[in-house]
């Protein structure tokens, strides 16, 4: 499982990360409550930010090894 579509990756502001992942059924649980405190008006961080999209790609990581050997 994708934890975010590889276009949202770049993405550094809150808005936008939330507007890139919105409606991908297949994202994690974390990205999706992360945005959905967003919605509620939470006062969010892009250093917040930050550490979520860390979290999750070492998800990816350690779901999907990739093997350069």
């Amino acid at each position: 499982m994708k934890t975010y579509p590889d276009k949202c990756a770049d993405i550094n502001t809150v808005g936008s990360f939330c507007d890139c992942i919105a409606g991908n059924g297949s994202i994690d649980p974390a990205a999706t409550g992360f945005c959905n405190r967003v919605k509620t008006g939470e006062n969010v961080t892009g250093d917040e930010l930050a550490e979520l999209k860390n979290a999750l790609l070492d998800l990816e990581d350690k779901e999907d090894p990739c093997c350069d050997c």
